[in-house]
């Protein structure tokens, strides 16, 4: 009988150092997974601010007229189908053959706001987001510079005018 209880006593230590490691190593394994989650968000982050930076002097400067306007009207030229408008104003960008909207909207698919771009051009209407913002969207004009941006991320893009555009703010 002793010997079968040195044989338990073995197998219970044996267990209880198993599981002290097992333990140990998915304590391992969930900081790691926590650690690599916060780099992924962040790269990603970082990439739809590049997206951002590359996508709107593409838009902006061959832009023939560059306006602030409210969300009324805002409403009134999208007529919020699919995304609603959460920013007090927006920025419109007359084009030659199209419009361009951007501003701070909610999805009514997605459970984040983000910076949305709406474009008409000849009659056809596309809804893009260009890059999750959970923050205030400021809008700054000069006679000189117009400024977009974002408090969360914080995030800004300024545009110098160019020889014939036009600034309405």
């Amino acid at each position: 009988m002793v010997k079968q209880a040195g044989f338990l006593a073995e197998n219970l230590v044996g267990i209880a150092v198993g599981l002290g490691v097992v333990v140990i190593l998915v304590s391992l394994w969930v900081a790691d997974a926590s650690r690599r989650t916060h780099e992924i968000e962040g790269m990603i982050e970082r990439a739809d601010l590049d997206a951002a930076t590359f996508y709107l002097p593409l838009v902006v400067v061959p832009a023939q007229r560059i306006e602030v306007v409210s969300r009324a009207t805002l409403v009134q030229a999208i007529h919020e189908s699919q995304v609603h408008p959460i920013s007090s104003a927006a920025v419109k960008l007359t084009h030659p053959f199209s419009t361009t909207y951007l501003y701070l909207g909610m999805s009514k698919t997605q459970n984040k706001s983000a910076l949305w771009v709406h474009q008409e051009r000849f009659g056809n209407t596309s809804n893009q987001a260009l890059l999750d913002a959970s923050g205030d969207l400021t809008l700054e004009m000069t006679n000189e510079t117009f400024c977009l941006g974002l408090s969360d991320p914080q995030w800004v893009y300024c545009h110098h005018r160019l020889p014939g555009q036009t600034h309405e703010f």
